[in-house]
């Protein structure tokens, strides 16, 4: 039987999945699979593939995620009721259904990439040319794996563990974590759209201020005066809407200042991914001035991660589809 993993890695890592079939057989002696975790267990019964869910229980992670789904839905609420969009009523309903599309994929996709396995090696593989042995894992380590410290894993072409989405951003999750950079982008930048708009138009003033009356001993219009005593009306009650309407600006400032701050952070972070996939490398090459391996097009470095295509499935955060994924993990 291989090694047994690390007692603390069941302390980390989650796997929940659905009960195996009665024809399904153990690899392993039984006290082998006692000392491993749900991911191993499930990986040595069905003898393949990535649990069903996948789980980091990391402190850092859990707080970054939550301020992510903290920032996500306070921004969706203060665009949906103070942003103004340009091109009359249907352009802010076009807007508003395109914000919203986004914020629901974005959501969607972030929740794949944290619950979706990142292409962690089975810890009961069998050594294989050119394979190392990971003095942490005791299980073979492919050439393009790495040992990830926090998942206590090694990860078939790891480029990070980001916690943001509190997990490694690998061969099974990296679509999703593309996706989430997209359409985190196109919310900060709708967002600079809408809450500018009202920017300027609160910035504007209120009404238009009429041609005052002359003096008192010169005649008068009516009209100008009646005109000019509506005008201070408004004036006032425009005021007091400016003292009522404080709270708002302020937090207009703040998911103004978020969605530059994040806009930019994601853009760039998005063409960083773009930029590795199409070169068929990883972050961590890069770091480490690792030379690439294989000289192959980029279109098919792309499908490797995305799927085969191009799709609309591109689109969404679907997980790939078997042979695909096996195809993915065995280079």
């Amino acid at each position: 039987t291989p090694p047994a993993a690390p007692l603390r890695c069941a302390a980390r890592v989650v796997a929940m999945s659905t009960a195996t079939s009665s024809s399904s057989k153990p690899r392993g002696s039984r006290e082998s699979l006692e000392m491993q975790s749900p991911f191993e267990q499930e990986s040595a019964s069905k003898g393949t593939g990535a649990p069903r869910c996948w789980c980091i229980l990391d402190s850092c992670g859990v707080v970054c995620f939550s301020i992510t789904y903290t920032l996500l839905t306070v921004s969706n609420f203060t665009v949906l009721r103070l942003a103004r969009w340009p091109f009359g009523e249907s352009g802010a309903r076009v807007c508003v259904t395109c914000y919203e599309i986004w914020f629901f994929l974005s959501i969607w996709s972030h929740l794949a990439c944290m619950l979706t396995d990142p292409g962690a090696c089975p810890l009961d593989a069998e050594h294989k040319d050119g394979d190392k042995m990971c003095a942490k894992c005791r299980a073979p380590k492919p050439q393009r794996a790495h040992h990830c410290s926090t998942c206590e894993r090694c990860i078939m072409k790891m480029d990070h563990h980001c916690p943001w989405v509190n997990n490694c951003v690998g061969a099974r999750n990296q679509k999703h974590f593309v996706l989430f950079l997209l359409y985190v982008f196109l919310q900060c930048a709708a967002a600079l759209l809408g809450l500018g708009t009202y920017f300027a138009t609160t910035a504007s003033g209120g009404p238009p201020r009429p041609e005052r009356p002359k003096g008192f001993m010169a005649k008068q219009d009516p009209a100008a005066a009646a005109a000019y005593k509506a005008w201070r009306e408004e004036a006032r009650a425009y005021a007091k809407s400016q003292v009522q309407n404080e709270g708002d600006i302020l937090c207009c400032v703040l998911v103004f200042f978020v969605a530059v701050i994040f806009g930019l952070f994601t853009c760039v972070m998005f063409f960083d991914q773009a930029s590795n996939i199409a070169n068929n490398t990883t972050g961590i090459d890069v770091l480490k001035g690792k030379e690439k391996e294989q000289q192959r097009p980029w279109r098919e470095s792309v499908q490797e991660v995305m799927g085969r295509g191009p799709s609309w499935r591109w689109l969404l955060p679907t997980p790939l589809r078997p042979m695909q994924e096996k195809s993915e993990i065995g280079r």
